[in-house]
């Protein structure tokens, strides 16, 4: 017993000294623990501010990388290198056609962004947004193709679609992912409608913009106007304010310093005159319209006799006479008797003629010309799915794959862009042009292949319904009214409906060729009346040759002419040759003054007293045929020099005829004309005469024209506008009757003593038919009259001469009516007696001893 005593008192001990011990573990684990935590405090800011360093340190090597991957892929699309690089090349184009463009751009922005932190967000999700705004373009850029997903099977397609991105047509295989099942799903107008939604929607997400900032800054433009809006609303109401209140007769006058004695009112100066005129003038024509004349209140005291203020009577006056000068003025001012128009005032300007002296021509307005009829912007789309569907069709039965990648509506025909699978050559499209007519149920159609420029080809076919070029739609257009050459002339709307506007000056020289009725004399029309629009006198002046009398005859009269409008096609070569004359003074001139051009002159004219400008020179031959036949070598001479010399002495030519053929449009005459406007003709062979190329003999007429001016590589298809005979009268009624023309007596006298030079020339060449003859004519008629027949050979023989001199000899008799015509390889034909020589002989020698 007292040993379990004892055993339990130890136990007890030991048990209350293992707590103590514990108690006190525990007390110092609680003071460990709470120095720790003291420890830590600091330790954790270091360990924040060492994870954002490390944070930011990573996103600048990020966007080191982003930027060094962006240049790099930049490179890769726009340098086209060799081997893998050029693989990779066509590779990221094949994926994604132009719009892969996006993604280098794109990396650059974030990594510029990131450097300047201010990027919204992390770097991984802004590139997969990059790539997932890549693949929606591709695909809306697929879908708005005129036959997206082209293709009998899959693989076609996906191929259809690499060639494409390849060539920077369409949205290469990328386009598949999003694109085609739209496509399939929704149709067309609602894949648009989706993709661009979706757009909107990650270009948000890139750029980190709202839609409430998207509001603000739409509204800024608006807020802007309406601020400027009131601002001029209120300044106007201030000016309305002050114009009813205005200065009044009754001025308060300070009676401080009133003088003693009566003292009169200073003499007005001349300048305070002029000014009462004016502002008297303005008055009275306000006047003029009651619905505008302002309410004024006088407010006036009866005059005294004698104040220190009255006014002196010759002061009166003359100021009473002032007014009615300026009343008489302004009643008779040019204003009241503007045009109904309203742009007749705004294209009144001056030029000073030769003389300097100040004389005015009057710009005719607008409104003298047709305005285009309405209803031209017609819906034709389903007619253009349909044609366009058939040329495929068509094109695919003879087994040429091709695919419609842009159409172009002009006035007179729709151009169809296709482009041909790999592998198919262009000649065999070309081939096919009268059956793509026969399907098409077309009077014919073109191919322009390849279309300059585009890796397509150009199927021109006729529209059902065609619409009219006006000339005023084309006068009226601010390419016309911006074009700073006097020159300048509008010619017609291109197959893609933009206005053509030609410059002569540039040209220089101009051949318009066409059959009958196709419409040269239309064009000729066009072409002055732009020039009526552009210049005045002093700046282009007209010398018009026109045998055939009726076309251009209805100019004489306008001061821009410099004689009247030559008929006589023997003067017309005269005219000609006035001109070469003209051509050699005025390079005498520049040579005289070390200038260069007309420009230059004009130039050094306005700084010199001793020199007058002079103006530029439009020759228009409308009937080139006519001429060549009555003095084929003078006019074929004079038309090559002045088209070789006259563009830097600032004369033009522009010719016209309707028989194309190369014995009128001879090879001198192409050379030196580079400029060409081919209308409908009947064959291919004209075509080439004009044009050096065939397609002429498929235009429609009426104005549809093949236009080559010089530096074009193919000839551009344009319609060209329709002026009126009654528009033409108006035009030029109005010129005559605002100022007249004054002909310069000079160039008349000069142009009828060549005309009668070259008569005497001719007469004397064909009318004895002795003058300047070969010494041995007389021996070579003696020969053939008596053999009874005539060649080269047989002359060579009896005369003992050469071949050329022999030939000669054959060509004086032919001219002469002695023998006949070239018949091949026979001998020519003996047309007189030896009887009807010797008359002949003698009738010249009595001739010669009268004269």
């Amino acid at each position: 017993m007292p040993q379990k005593k004892t055993t339990t008192s130890k136990k007890r001990t030991a048990s209350s000294s293992t707590k103590k011990k514990t108690s006190a573990g525990s007390a110092a684990k609680s003071k460990t623990k709470k120095s720790t935590a003291r420890k830590t405090a600091p330790e954790q800011v270091n360990y924040k501010s060492s994870y954002e360093k490390h944070r930011k340190s990573k996103r600048q090597m990020s966007a080191v990388l982003l930027f060094t991957a962006g240049v790099l892929l930049f490179a890769l699309m726009v340098v086209p290198g060799m081997n893998v690089w050029r693989w990779i090349h066509d590779f990221l184009f094949g994926m994604g056609g132009a719009t892969v463009l996006i993604i280098p751009v794109s990396l650059v922005y974030i990594a510029v962004m990131t450097t300047l932190d201010k990027l919204t967000g992390e770097i991984h999700n802004k590139v997969w947004q990059t790539l997932a705004l890549t693949v929606f373009l591709c695909g809306l850029i697929e879908v708005v193709q005129s036959s997206p997903f082209y293709g009998d099977s899959i693989v076609q397609i996906l191929l259809g679609l690499y060639t494409d991105g390849t060539m920077l047509s369409g949205g290469g295989l990328l386009s598949a992912l999003i694109g085609w099942p739209l496509y399939l799903a929704c149709g067309q107008v609602g894949a648009v409608i989706i993709l661009l939604l979706a757009l909107f929607a990650f270009l948000m997400l890139l750029t980190g913009a709202t839609l409430i900032g998207l509001f603000r800054s739409m509204a800024k433009p608006v807020k802007k106007m309406e601020e400027s809006y009131v601002a001029r609303r209120e300044e106007q109401e201030l000016l309305e304010e002050e114009e009813r209140n205005g200065p009044r007769f009754n001025v308060d006058v300070s009676l401080d310093n009133m003088p003693q004695h009566p003292v009169s009112a200073p003499k007005p100066t001349l300048q305070e005159l002029l000014e009462l005129e004016k502002k008297t003038a303005k008055e009275a024509k306000s006047a003029k319209d009651p619905a505008k004349e302002p309410q004024i209140i006088l407010e006036t005291q009866k005059e005294p006799q004698n104040t220190a203020f009255s006014i002196d009577p010759n002061i009166k006056k003359e100021a009473e006479v002032l007014v009615e000068q300026a009343l008489a003025s302004a009643e008779e001012s040019p204003q009241d008797k503007a045009d109904a128009s309203g742009k007749e005032d705004d294209q009144t300007r001056l030029y000073t003629d030769e003389n300097n002296q100040l004389s005015r021509y009057v710009y005719p307005p607008v409104g003298l010309l047709k305005a285009p009829q309405g209803g031209q912007n017609r819906d034709v789309s389903n007619e253009q799915a349909v044609n366009g569907q058939l040329l495929v069709d068509t094109l695919k039965s003879f087994g040429v794959q091709t695919k419609i990648v842009h159409i172009s509506r002009g006035p007179t025909v729709t151009r169809y862009e296709l482009q041909p699978s790999s592998g198919v050559k262009i000649s065999k499209i070309t081939g096919l042009a009268d059956d793509i007519a026969l399907n098409l149920a077309a009077s014919g159609v073109r191919i322009e292949a390849p279309i300059p420029g585009k890796p397509a080809v150009g199927i021109e076919v006729p529209n059902r319904q065609v619409d009219i070029v006006t000339m005023r739609e084309l006068i009226d257009t601010s390419e016309f009214e911006s074009a700073k050459s006097k020159l300048s002339v509008g010619l017609g709307r291109d197959i893609a409906g933009n206005c053509v506007i030609a410059d002569i000056a540039k040209m220089p020289h101009m051949l318009i060729a066409g059959s009958t009725g196709s419409g040269k004399s239309v064009c000729i029309n066009s072409i002055i009346i732009s020039l009526l629009y552009k210049a005045s006198p002093s700046e282009v002046r007209f010398l018009m040759i026109d045998p055939k009398v009726v076309e251009l005859g209805i100019y004489n009269g306008i001061p821009h002419l410099l004689v009247p409008v030559v008929t006589d096609p023997r003067k017309a070569a005269g005219a000609l040759g006035w001109a070469v004359t003209e051509m050699l003074k005025r390079y005498n001139q520049f040579a005289e003054n070390n200038v260069r051009d007309l420009k230059s002159f004009n130039a050094l004219a306005k700084d010199r007293e001793d020199l007058s400008p002079m103006p530029q020179i439009v020759i228009i031959i409308d009937e080139l045929s006519d001429l060549m036949m009555a003095a084929p070598k003078e006019v074929e001479d004079a038309i090559c020099r002045l088209a070789q010399m006259a563009r830097a002495a600032g004369m033009h030519l522009i010719i016209a005829t309707q028989r194309p053929s190369v014995d009128v449009v001879t090879g001198l005459i192409k050379a030196n004309v580079p400029s060409r406007i081919a209308f409908a003709v009947s064959s291919q062979i004209d075509s080439r005469t004009i044009l050096d190329s065939g397609g002429a003999e498929k235009l429609l007429g009426r104005g549809d024209m093949l236009y080559a001016p010089v530096g074009m590589p193919k000839p551009l298809r344009v319609q060209g506008c329709y002026v009126s005979d009654k528009e033409v009268e108006q035009v030029v009624n109005f010129i005559k009757n605002k100022e007249s023309a004054e002909y310069d007596n000079q160039i008349m006298e000069e142009i009828e003593k060549q005309a009668v030079a070259e008569k005497t020339s001719s007469d004397g060449a064909s009318g004895g038919g002795f003058s300047d003859q070969d010494e041995l004519f007389d021996d070579a008629v003696e020969c053939v009259v008596e053999a009874g027949q005539a060649s080269t050979s047989y002359l060579q023989r009896k005369l003992k001469v050469g071949y050329a001199r022999a030939a000669r000899l054959v060509d004086e008799m032919e001219e002469q009516g002695i023998i006949g015509p070239f018949e091949g390889s026979k001998p020519r034909t003996v047309l007189i007696s030896r009887q009807q020589w010797i008359e002949m002989r003698m009738n010249h020698d009595k001739q010669t001893k009268t004269e």
